[in-house]
C-alpha cells in the first residue's frame, strides 16, 4: 500500500522547465500586483511624510523580492539538475 502511495506522490506532471518558466511568471505578475495594490492602498491613507516614506520602502521591498526570486528560479531549477 505505502509503495503504491509513494509511486503516485512521485509521478512528474510536468517538465522542470515548464515549472520554472511558471513559476517565474508567477513571481513577475505577483510583483506587479503587489506593487500595484501597495501603491494604491497607500494613497487611499491619510499618512504623514515620514509614514508614507517609510510604507513606500516597505512596499516596494515585497515586490523587489517577488522579482529577485522570479530571477534566480531558473538558475537554481538547472542548478538542483546538476549537482556537482
Amino acid at each position: 500500500m505505502t509503495g503504491n502511495v509513494t509511486r503516485f506522490f512521485g509521478r512528474t506532471v510536468s517538465s522542470e522547465a515548464f515549472d520554472a518558466k511558471l513559476g517565474q511568471g508567477v513571481c513577475f505578475a505577483g510583483s506587479m500586483v503587489m506593487l500595484v495594490a501597495s501603491l494604491w492602498k497607500l494613497t487611499q491613507l491619510e499618512l504623514s511624510e515620514a509614514q508614507f516614506f517609510f510604507g513606500m520602502l516597505l512596499s516596494l521591498s515585497v515586490p523587489l523580492l517577488l522579482i529577485i526570486v522570479g530571477m534566480v528560479l531558473p538558475s537554481a531549477v538547472a542548478a538542483s539538475k546538476h549537482p556537482d
